[in-house]
């Protein structure tokens, strides 16, 4: 083979991978490029969400912080009204016993009267 022919072969092929070399280092710089401008856009998009987040976070805050009032406030009266139950039927208990009693010793009296008019 000719050296005149290699030369020149070695020749075109530097040259063809210099300008491969220099087209795929602009696409790279294109590509490098554009993930720059999306990286500023993404930045710019999440500051935005951020700064509407932060109204909605502190309308949720507060009305999570009102339910939880109206629940303390239930559970409170639940507990009263618990409590007033649990004293009154207490008290109903009681009543119905010492009435048992009474009304006992009420019947106890009239049968003794009955049985006393029924031996004349």
């Amino acid at each position: 083979m000719d050296t005149t022919n290699m030369y020149h072969g070695l020749t075109f092929l530097a040259w063809t991978s210099a300008g491969f070399l220099i087209i795929v280092g602009l696409f790279l710089v294109k590509v490098l490029f554009d993930l720059s401008s999306l990286l500023t856009k993404m930045n710019q998009t999440a500051d935005i969400v951020k700064d509407s987040a932060k109204p909605i976070f502190a309308d949720i805050t507060e009305s999570v912080s009102i339910v939880n009032k109206y629940v303390k406030r239930a559970d409170t009266g639940l507990t009263k009204f618990n409590d007033l139950s649990g004293k009154a039927s207490k008290i109903i208990v009681e009543l119905l016993s010492k009435t048992s009693a009474v009304s006992g010793i009420i019947a106890k009296g009239l049968w003794n009267i009955i049985k006393s008019f029924k031996k004349k």
